[in-house]
């Protein structure tokens, strides 16, 4: 057990956090210039040659406010939490496993509705001998050769002829009744996370992979990924990434950058924003996504899809070594809320072998489930997002209590734009150290990623224990809250606007780059929180709103106790219930891969 794994129980016993003078909420955002173009590769070469600068920057930032509040006095009885792992007791004494696949048996929509294919779509097409896994792979191929929009979505795609022979295996499989659970379903897989056979790239130049990672294909898939490709998945390929993950934008110079099936003009989001848009557009109902600051629910919001982010330890990529140990995990990303309880329970088996925290968790499905419906909300937090993102989700949120019966309670959560900037020092510090030296090496990166990792590389041991302080404190507060609502969900908005627009000269392939610390920090507004205190979280579509002539979605988050994917997963579907089925809309650059002609 890691060192700092505890069960809910014995940290149920920790004191909430005393509120202080900085307790009220402050998202005043830094003086933070937008660069793009060749400002930016200037920029970029004087930062990381120049410690001087990268100093006053790293101060302009703000993560000098950790020292000034640690000067407070208000960490000082703290213990530092290194690692948010938290095993949940099972209390059940029913030895059963439940199905993963019970979701399955549940048709989604037909072609004729406002929504998008489920796993379940396809099984019963390919049963029903409507359509063949081999009649599906071939329309994937001829969209992808055909259809410019999409010409950025994969890093490395499977080979025609593998994907082909793949697809036979599972047509003959229907035809002999030997088929596996989701045989023929497709499926994409960040880039970050290994897929025997192939070379990961984490969104880095072919050079730069070659210096930093080496050309040798994986031997092993990630444990995750090999539970749905035994399950019979249909791999379509490595999913495009931003570049080392260090950002929401998913705009990569080096292989392209992403289109927005909902409106072109507008990012796909990052950093699994290759994943997301494989779904958004229809091509999968299920993409693999790795999360450490809103990476797999900043790229489902902004394609209009479901993502969850599992708690911390809980899903295991063995053997994957994560970018951002203490902050991030894999998680799934997709079409539906029935396809999102598949996945998880799928990749969320717990991996015995593997000498992780995941061995420690029940089977997904095991934990009794909490009746009451409780939605916390924290007013000036959620309140500070655009106006028509704000009335979306309050107007879904009313809807949860008006129609299902949830109860809504007002919560506080001390020092959160504090805690917001120590999780950006902590990714930073963890992905510079793991990939870029310490900051020491940043040749052949791209700019932006040269000016994040060379200011990161000013962050000192002090400052990471400060923040490691805060996180502890954040950890005890949200288990006071959760022993005090039993079955109480966070609620706030994904993202607090809705999307970010490509500036012109960005978003190009072999162009510099963008860099705007703003944007990125206010995407990562609400979801933080999540990886920071290792709480599981979902994202789900809850409405649209209407941006340069066109339209992008908007989404409503639920953050939980430690465990409480269950949960999270019976709130998606409930929400589901009274919006998707009238309300829920296909973007612009949707394919029907399941047409047949």
């Amino acid at each position: 057990m890691p060192p700092s794994a505890i069960s809910i129980r014995e940290y149920l016993n920790y004191p909430p956090a005393v509120a202080g003078p900085n307790t009220k909420y402050d998202n005043t955002p830094q003086n933070n210039p937008s660069l793009s173009g060749a400002t930016l590769g200037v920029l970029s070469s004087v930062v990381s040659s120049l410690g001087s600068l990268q100093r006053i920057l790293w101060s302009n930032a703000g993560f000098g406010s950790l020292s000034k509040l640690e000067k407070t006095g208000a960490l000082k009885d703290i213990v530092p939490c290194f690692d948010p792992t938290v095993i949940a007791l099972v209390n059940t004494t029913s030895t059963l496993i439940p199905s993963a696949y019970e979701a399955l048996t549940t048709r989604g929509v037909s072609s004729s509705g406002s929504t998008f294919y489920s796993a379940a779509d396809y099984v019963a097409a390919y049963k029903s001998g409507a359509v063949t896994p081999t009649q599906v792979a071939e329309r994937i191929l001829e969209i992808l050769a055909t259809d410019s929009t999409k010409e950025h979505y994969f890093i490395a795609p499977t080979p025609k002829d593998a994907l082909l022979a793949a697809a036979a295996a599972s047509t003959e499989r229907y035809r002999s009744g030997g088929a596996l659970p989701m045989d023929g379903v497709p499926l994409v897989v960040k880039d970050e996370v290994d897929v025997a056979g192939t070379v990961k790239t984490l969104g880095l130049s072919p050079a730069e992979v070659s210096r930093r990672l080496g050309n040798e294909p994986a031997k092993q898939s990630s444990f995750c990924v090999q539970t749905l490709l035994d399950a019979g998945m249909l791999l379509l390929g490595k999913a495009n990434m931003h570049e080392l993950g260090l950002d929401t934008t998913n705009d990569n110079p080096h292989w392209g950058t992403p289109t927005n099936p909902y409106n072109a003009a507008y990012y796909p989001g990052g950093s699994s924003g290759g994943s997301a848009a494989c779904v958004g557009s229809g091509l999968v109902p299920i993409a693999v996504g790795a999360d450490g600051g809103g990476s797999i629910r900043v790229p489902a919001l902004y394609n209009g899809v479901w993502g969850l982010k599992p708690s911390q330890g809980r899903v295991s990529g063995r053997p994957t070594p994560s970018l951002a140990p203490s902050v991030g995990v894999l998680g799934p990303i997709t079409a539906t809320i029935a396809d999102l309880e598949i996945a998880y329970r799928v990749m969320a088996a717990p991996d015995v072998e593997g000498g992780s925290a995941s061995a420690l968790f029940s089977y997904p499905g095991s934990l009794t489930s909490i009746t009451e419906k409780v939605l916390g909300i924290y007013k000036p937090w959620f309140e500070d997002a655009d106006a028509p993102i704000v009335s979306a989700v309050q107007s879904a949120v009313d809807a949860l209590v008006s129609q299902k019966g949830y109860k809504v309670v007002d919560i506080t959560l001390p020092y959160i734009a504090e805690n917001r900037t120590a999780h950006a020092v902590t990714i930073l510090s963890e992905i510079g150290s793991g990939i870029c030296a310490g900051g020491d090496d940043v040749a052949g990166l791209c700019p932006s990623t040269k000016i994040l990792t060379s200011i990161a590389s000013k962050t000192k041991a002090h400052d990471l224990i400060t923040a490691a302080r805060l996180r502890a404190q954040m950890m005890q507060h949200l288990s006071h809250l959760f022993q005090t609502h039993p079955g109480l969900i966070i609620v706030t908005p994904t993202a607090p606007h809705p999307g970010v627009k490509i500036p012109p000269g960005a978003g190009i392939k072999g162009a510099y780059g963008i860099s705007d610390s703003n944007k990125a920090l206010r995407s990562m507004q609400y979801v933080f929180l999540a990886n920071w205190t290792g709480c599981p979280a979902i994202s789900a579509p809850c409405g649209y709103v209407s941006v340069d002539g066109g339209e992008m979605p908007v989404g409503m988050m639920g953050m939980a106790e430690w465990g409480g994917e269950d949960s999270l997963i019976d709130f998606g579907k409930e929400w589901d219930s009274l919006w998707s089925k009238d309300s829920r809309k296909r973007g612009k650059g949707w394919v029907d891969v399941l047409k047949k002609d």
